[in-house]
């Protein structure tokens, strides 16, 4: 039987030899902070079961901007994870979802923010940056538009924490990716803080923050606290550390987690980002005790751990 995620990831097949400019292609992936011990493994297990999808998506010429979606959409689909399905919910009991998309290619970008009703808002941040002149769409007026435009709804019974249901440990949802055309995409998705004041927005649904990609540079989704990633512009800064200063992926992202932890202390500040460069060199530095992640390659099969180490 296929899983979830095979499942998800078969639906959307990338048209034969789409891209082939180059026989490199990459993908990083993030479930989000994670502490020792609350960490299933089911988690894990997804998460390579869809890399390998993506994996062979690419191989066959997929664009990285429908990979990062669908990618992501998959993640959101199963409950796994605090985006989409699996939301947790704010101080008054309800979902707010966030979500961003950025393709390096062209440097459009979508975004949706305070959603409360959508099946997949990584799906409607898609719609935002194809269908309208926009950037970001919010609350309910710009949920409006994105149903309207072909969003799908979210059954009354999709949200598998509303309702005040006690929360699990998990994560915001991201994905950063390099095709066999050179191009890259990223993009996230969150339900954010548990309990928080409804209407509050974070980095996840903001570009330069949550989301970044540029072609030549890098792509990358950022998980923590949004506060402090907005602040920073920390997708931003890693990209700009890595075209004017000519530092590595890691060299960048590590700066720019290094700079928000020293802000935040001990308490916030805390997070991580994950990056795929345009020669396909990934970069996952993290501030908090662990991060959700995965990635595989062309010449990498699919790992994943929340640690120091991925398998």
């Amino acid at each position: 039987m296929l899983t979830l995620a095979a499942l998800f990831l078969a639906s959307q097949a990338a048209s034969p030899a789409a891209c082939a400019a180059q026989d490199r292609y990459a993908i990083i992936v993030h479930g989000g902070t994670a502490r020792a011990g609350q960490v299933p493994e089911e988690r894990l297990v997804f998460m390579r079961d869809a890399l390998a999808g993506a994996r062979d998506e690419l191989e066959a010429g997929a664009r990285a901007l429908d990979v990062t979606e669908t990618m992501i959409a998959a993640m959101e689909a199963s409950g796994l994870f605090n985006a989409g399905r699996g939301s947790i919910t704010n101080a008054e009991g309800y979902v707010e979802n966030d979500a961003s998309v950025m393709d390096g290619a062209t440097m459009n970008a979508g975004a949706v923010a305070s959603m409360t009703g959508l099946k997949s808002p990584i799906r409607a941040a898609r719609i935002v940056m194809d269908e309208t002149r926009h950037v970001m769409m919010v609350g309910e007026r710009g949920q409006a538009a994105v149903i309207e435009r072909g969003a799908e709804e979210a059954p009354s019974d999709w949200f598998l924490r509303a309702e005040h249901r006690e929360p699990e440990e998990h994560g915001t949802v991201g994905a950063a990716v390099l095709d066999r055309c050179g191009d890259l995409a990223a993009g996230t998705s969150t339900g954010g803080y548990d309990a928080k004041i409804p209407g509050r927005v974070g980095d996840s649904p903001i570009i330069g923050a949550g989301t970044y990609a540029e072609n030549g540079v890098v792509a990358a989704s950022a998980t923590g606290h949004g506060e402090y990633f907005v602040r920073f512009g920390a997708t931003r800064d890693l990209a700009a550390r890595m075209k004017y200063e000519d530092q590595s992926a890691e060299q960048a992202g590590q700066a720019v987690i290094d700079a928000m932890a020293e802000a935040g202390g001990e308490r916030d500040g805390r997070g991580g980002i994950v990056a795929v460069d345009a020669q396909g060199n990934f970069a996952a530095p993290f501030s908090s005790e662990g991060m959700v992640r995965g990635y595989a390659s062309d010449r990498q099969e699919p790992v994943a751990g929340a640690f120091d180490t991925v398998e």
